[in-house]
């Protein structure tokens, strides 16, 4: 069962560099040592919550716990602490309605979230809705479903729906069709508390021949 570990913050402005060569030499070397696989870190264009998300996963809850009470990883915390402000995490796993989670990310890859809480008496009437009209609805437009996600530690909506486009302009513009404002409007009989966003790369990982490594793409 794939787990995920979010992170969000922000940048302080007179530790920028100080960050970045933190994040690519130690941070991330660091915590994928404990187990934590950082997928990407990308950076809010659109929505509001926090400026970075860094979204690690693991393969279950237990090695998450111990990756993250390991006194190295401590260590790695606190000094990423000190370039940044703001700092939030949440830890997801999947709701089972919509699991194609996949850690295949191009490189135009644009993230599309939204969260939101399910009302409790119309539960069974949103599963229905959203299994078979707003997740194809999405998938349609071009816009991937990675996953439908709870977020079982960690504030804001307790639903998560991870979507992904390969280009900004196009998912803007599918984002405005008359298509997508109905789906969403039905969507909002069912649930509350609605937000979403969009985000492009901020550190993107580069595979390479038996090794990987990470970049800034965008701050």
């Amino acid at each position: 069962m794939t787990v995920k570990f979010n992170q969000y913050w922000r940048i302080d402005p007179e530790k920028a560099q100080e960050y970045e060569k933190f994040m690519l030499t130690k941070y991330i070397p660091g915590v994928n040592q404990l187990g934590i696989h950082i997928v990407a870190g990308w950076v809010v264009l659109v929505g509001g919550y926090s400026e970075i998300l860094c979204e690690g996963t693991t393969t279950d809850l237990h090695l998450l716990e111990t990756a993250l009470t390991h006194q190295k990883y401590k260590e790695l915390n606190n000094e990423l602490l000190n370039c940044i402000k703001s700092y939030k995490t949440k830890v997801l796993v999947s709701s089972g309605r919509k699991d194609a989670y996949s850690k295949d990310i191009k490189i135009s890859t644009i993230k599309f979230t939204q969260a939101w809480d399910v009302v409790s008496k119309n539960s069974g009437d949103y599963q229905k809705y959203s299994m078979e009209s707003f997740y194809p609805c999405l998938e349609e437009l071009g816009i991937k479903v990675a996953g439908e996600w709870e977020v079982i530690i960690g504030d804001g909506p307790r639903i998560i729906c991870e979507g992904r486009a390969d280009e900004a302009h196009n998912l803007v513009e599918r984002l405005q069709s008359a298509r997508f404002q109905k789906v969403r409007k039905e969507l909002k009989q069912f649930v509350e508390n609605y937000e979403s966003r969009i985000l492009t790369f901020h550190i993107q990982k580069v595979e390479g021949y038996k090794s990987q490594r990470y970049q800034f793409v965008a701050g």
